[in-house]
């Protein structure tokens, strides 16, 4: 994982409620990818967890995932 992406990811971990949504909205993420960055940072849920609970793939979460990190990443580097 690239260090912009794994900054990412510690941000989204650390973050509060409120700062998390704005940036989420601001990323302009598909109401998908929303659900599985608050299973996954709010809930702590692990991927296959969420794969689980919403009834697609590993992958499909991995995937999601990804791409919700690199529009994150974006809106977080104009900060």
């Amino acid at each position: 994982m690239n260090i912009q992406l794994k900054n990412t990811r510690d941000w989204l971990q650390t973050s509060t409620r409120r700062s998390f949504s704005a940036v989420l909205e601001e990323a302009k993420i598909t109401p998908r990818q929303i659900e599985i960055c608050e299973l996954k940072f709010t809930k702590g849920m692990t991927n296959y967890q969420i794969a689980m609970q919403m009834n697609v793939s590993v992958k499909t979460v991995d995937k999601e995932l990804n791409t919700a990190y690199r529009q994150i990443t974006n809106v977080l580097s104009f900060l």
